[in-house]
């Protein structure tokens, strides 16, 4: 008889300052997959659930039960219908094909849905609750979860991204799904120990020296006899629950005194090196002084504070409307969200100029308001393409019908689905040759650096006014308690 390993993805990063909300079309524009759909589309690909598949597919003695696979880009809370039907087509599966062996899980790990602030750990108590305390739950998190109490209360094992950008996602995956085939062939057995720590993390890539001591600890932790996984989560300091912050996740091979000894020293650790933790960014003006000097190959600015995969809206003008201040030219923009100037450029035609009031619709101090510019049409899309950098390699992206524009001497791509630009593919679908710029500017945080660093000769990320400021300093939060 086959082994049945239970398959379940519902990832959200819930940006709880974000006035837009996770509901089904959120959803539907992204991933929303039921039953075996949701393994098959995603074989081949660089998810985590396409390194489940590519484990588990070679072994013809385990059967995966599929239940559903939803992603949204990040925004506000997800709402209760969309969290209710995850509860449901889980439920009904479990009770349809139990029992089960393991369970295989896909969160992000910060996700707040509307009467669940701890969403991913109230599905977990579900599910533990359903199949019963001997069988083992292993969770695949991103980097930045905010791992709660329950999470880890019902969880057997949750192994977070180790890198930032996450060029890792895939490899995380193989971590987990090689973790339950140890388990379910009687080769492991998971302890897990957790500590939280209450600091809110400003926004680091993983190679920052301030991060690489952590690392270089944690991978030597992981060398002791009998330690299988040892990895912090930076937290995410935009979900405003009371449960955010940085954590520790160490999972061991029955001995549940050493997984606890090995969470203490790199807990004790992180707690030391908080006063080092602290970012400064560089001021759009230096910036733009640095993009307008020559050298081999565009600047690469990444804009933070409107970063649709945090949770911003992508509609914010404070650097294009800089670039035409400043009469610079060379600069590719990605991306202006800007569904009625997407309608707009369509009607207009390609080949043909028309005046726009482009971006900053959706606040007037965050977004910059909106920019009147005579724009000429270059190109009009559907917005799609497949990203082919090192991180979600294989993954389709979809910003929606876009337009791309010609503005002083400057391109932008206007979408109609706030999607974070991170692969280089979304100036190449739109027919900009990335190499051949001044500038490429980026709604996005640290992402872009993977790709973007094939051609870019600096990055420069800056923090301007938006939903998703990367300083904790600038959210006023309800339900955090801790320092800031």
């Amino acid at each position: 008889m086959k082994k049945k390993i239970l398959v379940i993805s519902f990832r959200h990063e819930t940006n709880t300052f974000c006035p837009r909300h996770g509901d089904e079309n959120a959803f539907r524009a992204n991933r929303y997959l039921v039953g075996q759909e949701s393994l098959d589309k995603q074989r081949g690909t660089g998810a985590e659930i396409g390194a489940f598949l590519s484990v588990f597919d070679k072994r013809e003695d385990v059967e995966l039960i599929p239940t559903c696979s939803l992603y949204a880009s990040p925004c506000g809370s997800v709402t209760g219908d969309v969290y209710d039907f995850v509860v449901k087509t889980v439920t009904e599966t479990i009770r349809e094909k139990a029992p089960f062996d393991g369970v295989l899980v896909d969160f992000h790990g910060a996700m707040v849905a509307d009467g669940h602030p701890d969403g991913e750990g109230d599905l977990l108590e579900l599910v533990r609750g359903m199949v019963g305390d001997d069988v083992p739950i292993v969770t695949s998190l991103d980097l930045h979860a905010n791992v709660t109490e329950k999470m880890a209360r019902y969880a057997n094992a949750m192994v977070p991204y180790e890198h930032y950008p996450h060029v890792d996602i895939f490899e995380t995956g193989i971590v987990v799904a090689k973790m339950m085939e140890d388990i379910i062939d009687g080769r492991f057995k998971p302890v897990m120990a957790y500590r939280r720590i209450p600091f809110l993390l400003p926004l680091f890539p993983s190679d920052a020296p301030e991060m690489k001591k952590l690392y270089d600890v944690a991978r030597g932790l992981q060398e002791k006899s009998g330690v299988r996984c040892v990895r912090f989560a930076h937290g995410f300091f935009a979900s405003d629950i009371e449960e955010m912050g940085m954590s520790v996740l160490v999972v061991a091979d029955s001995d549940k005194a050493l997984a606890e000894s090995v969470t203490d020293e790199l807990a004790a650790l992180i707690t030391n090196e908080i006063p080092n933790m602290k970012r400064e960014y560089m001021s759009l003006y230096d910036a733009l002084d640095i993009a307008e000097t020559e050298g081999n190959g565009p600047v690469a600015i990444g804009d933070a504070s409107d970063n649709p995969g945090a949770g911003a809206l992508g509609d914010t003008t404070h650097i294009l409307r800089r670039i035409l201040e400043r009469g610079i030219t060379g600069a590719a923009v990605a991306t202006i969200l800007d569904p009625t100037s997407v309608e707009l450029c369509e009607k207009a035609g390609v080949g043909n100029t028309l005046e726009l009031n482009l971006g900053g619709w959706s606040d007037p101090i965050y977004s910059g308001g909106p920019l009147k510019v005579n724009a000429l049409v270059r190109m009009i899309t559907d917005g799609k393409y497949v990203n082919k950098g090192p991180m979600l390699r294989g993954v389709e992206v979809n910003h929606g019908k876009s337009a791309v524009v010609e503005i002083s001497g400057n391109t932008v791509i206007i979408t109609t689905l706030p999607r974070q630009p991170l692969d280089l593919e979304i100036f190449r679908r739109h027919g900009i040759c990335p190499e051949e710029q001044k500038i490429l500017v980026s709604k996005s945080a640290i992402h872009y650096r993977a790709s973007y660093s094939e051609v870019a000769r600096e990055m420069i990320t800056v923090s301007l006014q938006g939903y998703s400021s990367p300083i904790p300093q600038n959210y006023k939060y309800k339900n955090w308690k801790g320092k800031v």
